[in-house]
């Protein structure tokens, strides 16, 4: 099946959002000098497909060439901080404090063992494409002088037309087990239905969640948790398929205490709190101890259980000494 994208729909949100616009056109420019192949790929090229791209968007660019010299020269002409992602051959920008741009050489992986992260080794778009999750996100646009030209080699516009989850091979939940936690984070924020073989591919690798790190596995929970549609989550999570691997004993017990305009709009931290708030305490520090919180995240979040452990004992809290929210309060209280 061969679709076309809408180049001028394509074009006029390009144009309409202005860092977007300047990245683009910045990549127009080095190409046209430089020996290098720039695309587009992931969530931006997926949910521009399926209609529901939105203003806050993160950008993913993969490059064939030079990485180092594209990546430094961004930097210095456009005058935004460059970060070095050690492990692999990976940048982060962010332009204006708005627009988030990782840049990537393409490459291909390899997993020595299963939940691991993989080896891996410079290659072609092609084969960047085919190491990936799922055919809805083995998409790219390659920047050229006058146009963006659509690479789909999995026909993932297929699925995304047709609103299906599938995985590109069958070892990809064995090789990489957090493919997992990103497949209920579709389903349930995209309204998408697995493959009949994605299917029974989570099934059969649902156990191999516990061959992640803890640090791996935590946070791809806290990701799970930082989604809107927690409900759905825990919902989908819950199901039989997944062989309650997905989230700790107890784990968002209580959400369905919280009001959902509160939950919306809370931050990490209140999300992570009432997450965790009957999970055992051993567990619990435990988990908090392996998502790389910093000293003065900790000490947010043991503030909250501090705040929490005080309202049990029914003592009288002073909320402008503890700078905490009368809806955090009010939600907590129907947590007891």
């Amino acid at each position: 099946m061969k679709l076309n994208i809408n180049q001028k729909k394509l074009n006029s949100f390009i144009q309409s959002n202005n860092n977007l616009n300047i990245i683009i056109d910045y990549c127009r420019h080095y190409i046209s000098s430089n020996n290098i192949n720039i695309y587009i790929v992931g969530g931006f090229v997926r949910d521009f497909i399926n209609g529901n791209v939105n203003e806050s968007i993160d950008l993913d660019l993969v490059v064939h060439g030079n990485i180092d010299d594209f990546a430094n020269n961004m930097s210095s002409d456009l005058g935004i901080k460059l970060d070095k992602v050690h492990g692999f051959a990976n940048y982060k920008l962010i332009l204006n404090n708005s627009l988030s741009i990782d840049i990537a050489h393409s490459r291909k992986e390899i997993y020595l063992n299963p939940g691991s992260l993989p080896k891996w080794e410079k290659s072609n778009i092609q084969l960047d494409l085919y190491r990936r999750d799922f055919t809805i996100n083995s998409i790219a646009l390659e920047i050229q002088k006058s146009n963006l030209n659509l690479i789909d080699p999995l026909n993932g516009q297929k699925d995304l037309s047709e609103k299906i989850i599938r995985i590109i091979h069958n070892k990809s939940f064995i090789d990489d087990p957090t493919r997992i936690f990103r497949a209920i984070k579709y389903k349930t924020r995209l309204g998408f239905n697995y493959h009949s073989e994605t299917k029974k591919h989570i099934q059969e690798s649902a156990e191999n969640i516990n061959t992640l790190s803890k640090y791996r596995k935590f946070n791809e929970i806290v990701k799970l948790v930082k989604e809107k549609n927690i409900n759905k989550i825990l919902i989908e999570s819950s199901l039989p398929i997944y062989k309650n691997m997905i989230f700790p004993k107890n784990f968002l017990n209580r959400i369905g205490f919280i009001h959902e305009s509160f939950w919306n709009q809370s931050t990490i931290y209140e999300k992570l709190f009432f997450a965790l708030i009957d999970v055992d305490d051993e567990l619990r520090l435990e988990m908090i101890n392996n998502i790389g919180l910093s000293k003065k995240e900790l000490k947010t979040l043991n503030s909250y259980f501090e705040v929490y452990r005080t309202l049990k004992s029914k003592k009288i809290l002073d909320l402008k000494e503890l700078n905490i929210s009368k809806d955090f309060i009010s939600n907590l209280y129907h947590c007891l």
